[in-house]
């Protein structure tokens, strides 16, 4: 294969990860570099890459043949991009070693890891992140990764300088961000690779800290450890009991727990990079006349499926039963939320339409985020949408 890449790398999945994994990284991913909610010039390069990755991991044909060549491969290590999310910075500095202190606590970070030193690498950690978890959450963590992994030579390189980098807590700190270049031997296979993150140093009172950014390393904890102790069987059948948790696997959905979920991620992004989204909900109701349980459950697995294939990548949808469907629009405003609501009504009309011999009613409303939290959210939205759909008996239950 000429100019091959690790995809599994660049999509930060796991070799052995299922599909469903692959099409959550890509989600994720597309709503990072998506060009149509990252301007950066390079995002669209990147989304490129992303979208050979998923296209070639997604078919089960191409993934086989793929994983093949991936495997012979594993000999010699193949970099794997681990891709962080970027703040726009303001500066850029020319110097490719950045100011000393930042330079010297990024570097002498990562020496204490491979030296197992965790207190004095805690110590180097920034006092914003001290603030999310302390050392004995920080030591725990570091050990369940060293569990699995060995840390090799490391080379810092300056990326970007920020003058106001904005911290999770809404701080904003003088900061620089350094490419970090290291190996990484897996101490289950044997196999040595080499990767490539991003690592923040910031200015605290006059001193550099390493700036992680975690709010609770509890789920990175529960992961590695996972992968250190369990059969593959057992991590697998974890997973999909997580996914029944968040979605409606008899619609192909997020449930309402699941909505919640990823509208705590779009809150994050509007309070950290303050950009808005809407959440739309659409009450279908199906005429009177057709009383084949059969048919109404159909029409609204269906429905909810021309509802999810309306929608871009970056967007969310779920079913919250009795005929609701809810959906995000990331990046929306009120105006443009309000336009894609009645294209997704007008497209869900002519396709049920088209494959049954009857019109269903869809009647489609939104809220626009304002600082409320997720569930209250959901609440008003249905509140809205019940005063204006169609009457009770006519609503569906599935």
């Amino acid at each position: 294969m000429e100019c091959w890449e690790d995809y599994y790398g660049l999509l930060q999945v796991h070799p052995q990860a299922g599909a469903e994994i692959i099409q959550s990284a890509y989600k994720r991913l597309c709503k990072m570099y998506h060009p149509d909610v990252n301007h950066d010039p390079s995002a669209a390069g990147m989304m490129a890459r992303i979208n050979r990755a998923y296209e070639t991991l997604q078919d089960p044909d191409t993934r086989r043949r793929y994983h093949r060549e991936w495997e012979r491969r594993n000999d010699t290590p193949s970099p794997r991009v681990e891709v962080r999310e970027r703040v726009i910075y303001i500066n850029r500095g020319n110097e490719e070693s950045g100011s000393p202190g930042a330079n010297s606590a990024v570097k002498n970070y990562f020496a204490h890891l491979r030296r197992r030193d965790f207190k004095s690498a805690y110590a180097l950690v920034s006092d914003e992140d001290k603030k999310c978890f302390g050392y004995g959450a920080f030591v725990e963590w570091q050990e369940s990764v060293s569990a699995l992994y060995e840390v090799g030579e490391t080379h810092i390189k300056l990326f970007k300088r920020y003058d106001a980098f904005k911290t999770a807590s809404g701080g904003k700190l003088t900061a620089e961000e350094y490419t970090v270049t290291l190996s990484e031997k897996d101490k289950t296979t044997g196999r040595v690779a080499e990767y490539t993150l991003t690592k923040y140093a910031v200015l605290e009172r006059g001193v550099w800290r390493v700036y992680l950014g975690y709010r609770d390393l509890t789920p990175l904890m529960m992961q590695f450890k996972a992968m250190a102790s369990n059969p593959k069987e057992v991590q697998l059948l974890a997973l999909w009991e997580r996914h029944k948790e968040s979605n409606d696997l008899g619609m192909g959905m997020l449930n309402r727990a699941g909505l919640e979920d990823a509208l705590e991620k779009e809150i994050y992004r509007f309070k950290r990079y303050e950009r808005p989204f809407t959440l739309g909900v659409f009450s279908v109701s199906v005429p009177a006349y057709v009383l084949d349980p059969g048919t109404r459950e159909r029409v609204m697995k269906y429905t909810g499926y021309v509802i999810s294939e309306s929608l871009r990548c970056v967007d969310s949808a779920a079913w919250l039963g009795n005929g609701m469907f809810a959906v995000i629009l990331a990046e929306s405003d009120k105006t443009r939320a309000a336009a894609a609501l009645r294209r997704i009504t007008k497209t869900v009309r002519h396709d049920i339409s088209a494959c049954f011999d009857f019109d269903i009613g869809v009647t489609a409303g939104m809220s626009e985020y304002a600082g409320q939290k997720g569930g209250a959210l959901i609440d008003a939205c249905l509140l809205r949408i019940r005063a204006t759909a169609a009457p009770p008996e006519k609503q569906i239950s599935v």
